[in-house]
């Protein structure tokens, strides 16, 4: 159960929290949205993969754990990565498996394959 700060503020740990399973060994936590903005915990198990996307915003993407293959680029742990809006991903995925914190828009557009 989430714990109510001064200041509007409000403290929760992340296991409070559902993942959810979005297919292609992806698992996504999402940690905060608002004012057009989402803030989400993101799992790839190996040979995991994102799906092709178009941005609606910019998106900010931190690699926490493992290393990602995001258009052909490696990133590794402590890589940050950042798409302007209109910017496309057509092919992201981890062979060993990764964490990423993402901040993104909500309104991403799923690209067909």
């Amino acid at each position: 159960m989430s714990e109510k700060l001064s200041q509007g503020q409000e403290k929760y740990g992340a296991d409070e929290r559902s993942w959810r399973d979005v297919g292609t060994g992806l698992c996504v936590l999402d940690l905060h949205e608002a004012n057009g903005r989402r803030l989400q915990l993101v799992r790839l198990a190996p040979s995991g993969r994102i799906l092709a996307h178009k941005h609606a915003g910019t998106e900010i993407m931190y690699v926490v754990r493992g290393s990602l293959i995001v258009d052909g680029a490696r990133l590794k742990v402590g890589d940050v990565l950042t798409s302007p809006e209109g910017s496309m991903h057509r092919e992201t995925w981890s062979a060993e498996g990764c964490e990423l914190v993402i901040e993104c828009s909500p309104d991403d557009a799923l690209l067909r394959s």
